[in-house]
């Protein structure tokens, strides 16, 4: 590995400037103007926390508050990143610069402030200095970068970050590292090569959108219970909950309930709420919500996994909501209107059908953002170097499925779809568009630089197939087929390739498969 030792211009960074830096005016003036906007209010709402944490780290151990090291940034400026300090004085002689599990040099204060990511408060102070953005390739040490590498170039042709798509993906590596006798050697030969290339997709394809989907990603996994916490029991007055159980799915959902119920006298008053109302709502808030609850249970919807969301569970959710829901149809319009309390019970209609569509589109975003969640506490394993781009042939439901496949893995790009059907040219499906037909291969494959071709179609003519295979070898392209359920339960396979699996089995082998 070389080691910096002077500063990188624009020309030193042959490659690195044909990419979003160069093109999209959000990565060339946006991003910065973002940067200051957001570290500065962050500084003001995170002040609180910032002075509790700098007072716990100067109460509970000797040395100074904050943690300063040496960090290439920028084209390769160096620059000093702090930290809170989570260590002993001079951990750095006791050991390696791989923190892994109980590290015996992490303070108490210091493993929690790791844990919750507090440690890292101080450098909203490099964003705002410049060295530093919310969003980008970690910053590293100089014996960390090589120069030989192209791939180094790229890197430092933006801001390093607080946040990335391989810090992300790579958060749990203390876990996987601390399970080998030399993590040192673990994190440098095996973790490193794959956060550099899954660094250097986010440059080449650096967006608004992007940022705003790692900033996102970075705040859920940072307010929710992780896979070390999915088995454990949390105490909440005199009841034990395991956070992803359902009673922990019970307990949500009545907040999502209370949420929907509060929304929507909200929306009907627009936030102010005539005396008889306010009554009216809090006696809504006291009885509704936990009805929901009970009857949800009665009609066994907490039997459902509830990390998996389809058309039926959304069907069968909105009809177990429906049973309450038509109980205050049923009073609004029935009760008399001469007595106060059954007054009390008369909710406006448009309330009643705001707080079911609350309640439910709250009851389908908790279920889909599980799945996400678990997707990504669950899904960890060290990636193949390098990324794979992959356009789909076929935008059907079997191409729909793989594409929903894909999104799990950062290491594979949909870059889009071919159909033969001219009439789905330039439409999108699964967030890609449908980039033309199988005519355009040669031309679509240079231009996004595929490395795999999917075939996803119900059904293909023999020879057609060979001649995509031999267009492929051509490409120097890997062609591989989806099979379809009768195939595989008949043990048929007309692919004359070796990978036949489903993409997302094939990339990985065997440890995606288990």
């Amino acid at each position: 590995m070389a080691t910096f030792t002077t500063n990188l211009r624009k020309s030193d960074v042959p490659g690195a400037f044909s990419t979003a830096e160069s093109t999209s005016l959000y990565a060339r003036r946006g991003k910065r103007l973002f940067d200051i906007a957001a570290s500065l209010a962050a500084l003001a709402v995170s002040s609180p926390l910032l002075l509790l944490s700098a007072l716990l780290v100067h109460l509970t151990s000797r040395g100074p508050v904050l943690f300063r090291q040496t960090r290439i940034g920028y084209f390769g400026r160096r620059f000093t990143l702090i930290k809170f300090r989570t260590m002993v004085q001079g951990a750095e002689a006791l050991g390696s610069s791989v923190v892994v599990g109980r590290d015996p040099r992490l303070t108490p204060v210091g493993s929690f402030l790791r844990r919750s990511k507090l440690d890292e408060l101080p450098q909203f102070i490099n964003v705002l200095r410049g060295e530093m953005s919310f969003v980008g390739p970690r910053p590293r040490v100089p014996s960390e970068v090589d120069m030989s590498n192209p791939d180094e170039r790229i890197l430092l042709s933006v801001r390093p970050g607080l946040t990335s798509y391989a810090s992300i993906h790579h958060r749990m590596e203390a876990e996987y590292c601390a399970t080998h006798a030399n993590p040192q050697t673990v994190h440098r030969t095996n973790l490193l090569p794959q956060k550099r290339s899954l660094d250097c997709e986010y440059v080449k394809h650096l967006t608004f959108r992007l940022d705003f989907e790692l900033l996102l990603l970075t705040f859920l996994l940072l307010f929710v219970p992780g896979k070390s916490l999915a088995n454990k029991r949390v105490r909440i007055l005199s009841l034990e909950v395991r956070p992803y159980d359902r009673g922990g799915q019970m307990l949500l959902e009545f907040a999502v309930y209370v949420v929907a119920a509060w929304l929507a006298y909200s929306f009907r008053f627009e936030g102010g709420f005539p005396t008889f109302y306010g009554r009216q709502m809090w006696l809504y808030l006291a009885f509704i919500p936990p009805l929901r609850v009970a009857v949800n249970r009665c009609l066994k919807v907490y039997d459902m996994m509830w990390r998996y969301v389809t058309i039926d569970d959304a069907a069968y959710l909105a009809a177990a909501l429906a049973p309450v829901t038509l109980i205050l149809y049923a009073l609004r319009m029935r009760l008399p209107v001469n007595a106060w309390v059954p007054v009390m019970y008369r909710v406006p209609l448009s309330i009643i059908s705001l707080e079911y569509m609350f309640a439910f589109g709250g009851g389908i975003g908790l279920r889909s953002l599980r799945r996400m969640l678990y997707m990504l506490h669950h899904h960890y394993q060290p990636l193949p170097e390098g990324v794979r781009r992959v356009l789909i042939l076929g935008a059907g439901m079997i191409g729909l499925t793989t594409a929903q496949e894909i999104r799990p893995y950062p290491h594979i790009n949909l870059v889009g779809f071919l159909d033969d059907d001219p009439n789905k040219d330039g439409r999108y499906m699964a967030g890609c568009r449908i980039l033309g037909t199988s005519e355009k291969l040669e031309e679509i494959c240079a231009r996004h630089k595929v490395t795999d071709l999917v075939i996803c179609a119900q059904s293909i003519d023999p020879n057609y197939l060979l001649d995509l295979y031999r267009r492929c070898e051509i490409l120097r392209i890997k062609l591989q087929k989806v099979p379809r359920l009768d195939q595989i339960l008949r043990g048929e396979n007309d692919l004359p390739l070796t990978a036949r699996l489903p993409l997302s089995m094939a990339s990985h082998g065997k440890s995606a498969a288990e």
